[in-house]
């Protein structure tokens, strides 16, 4: 009995363990998904998140967001930030929470929460959008 409940706890901290590294590098965060967006999609917060961008992303995902900047790590590139597939969540929290905290260990996409204020980060946000398809 003792074996088999050693068992389970071994399977259930390994299965932890890869949900949480799933989420991590993709697969989206409902957590974050829920979070909405503070700053109004405007003229001022667009010109401003693209001056944020062109300053912090675009040696990473390029002048126009197509992941192919200049400094692009190959393995695992940048993201096409163009498209319809968004890989860590599409929603403007999950953006959010990616640029603030970073694509995880396995990723050089660092966090920026010490870099950009949380509304410096929504008008990167809101730059973003207005690069890709509409939601």
């Amino acid at each position: 009995m003792h074996r088999r409940a050693s068992t389970v706890l071994i399977v259930g901290v390994a299965l932890a363990w890869a949900l949480a590294a799933s989420a991590q590098n993709g697969g989206g965060n409902p957590e974050a998904a829920s979070v909405k967006n503070p700053v109004p999609s405007s003229a001022k917060s667009i010109a401003d998140g693209q001056k944020l961008y062109q300053t912090n992303c675009r040696h990473c995902h390029g002048a126009k967001g197509l992941g192919d900047g200049p400094l692009a790590p190959t393995n695992p590139s940048p993201s096409n930030l163009t498209d319809a597939e968004w890989n860590h969540g599409s929603s403007d929290g999950e953006i959010f929470a990616l640029i603030k905290n970073g694509a995880g260990p396995d990723s050089e996409m660092k966090p920026m929460k010490t870099k950009l204020s949380d509304t410096n980060i929504w008008n990167v946000v809101n730059y973003i959008r207005s690069l890709g398809p509409k939601q």
